[in-house]
């Protein structure tokens, strides 16, 4: 799979180092959280994570296999994420196409559910 840069991943925490937190990625590639999305809290903050600890990144970049990762800069607006089918939807097709996806999303569900119940019969 290629990372493209903007994208939210949720990978697991592998490692913590003085360098930064190394993350694995589906389907096992490995990124870093640099300690300078910590800021000056580095050391206070690596503290908070363990390693085995599923992480919400963000793709800042992706270059011959070394993908650079942050945390803190999950929200940035700067950082489009282009395999979110909700980064080109005009305001006004936003609702109407969130309601598409709550009932896709149902359907499903219920598809699912019915699946089990069938193979547990």
């Amino acid at each position: 799979m290629r990372y493209q840069v903007g994208q939210r991943v949720t990978g697991v925490i592998n490692k913590i180092t003085d360098l930064g937190i190394f993350v694995t990625l589906p389907p096992n590639i490995s990124g870093l959280v640099h300690h300078s999305d910590f800021g000056d809290n580095w050391f206070r903050e690596r503290t908070r994570y363990k390693v085995g600890e599923p992480l919400r990144v963000v793709i800042l970049h992706n270059y011959k296999g070394k993908i650079d990762l942050s945390k803190m800069r999950l929200n940035d607006p700067d950082l489009i994420d282009r395999t979110n089918k909700f980064s080109t939807t005009k305001e006004e097709d936003f609702l109407q196409v969130l309601n598409q996806t709550v009932v896709n999303g149902e359907k499903k569900i219920k598809k699912l559910q019915q699946e089990l119940v069938d193979y547990a019969n």
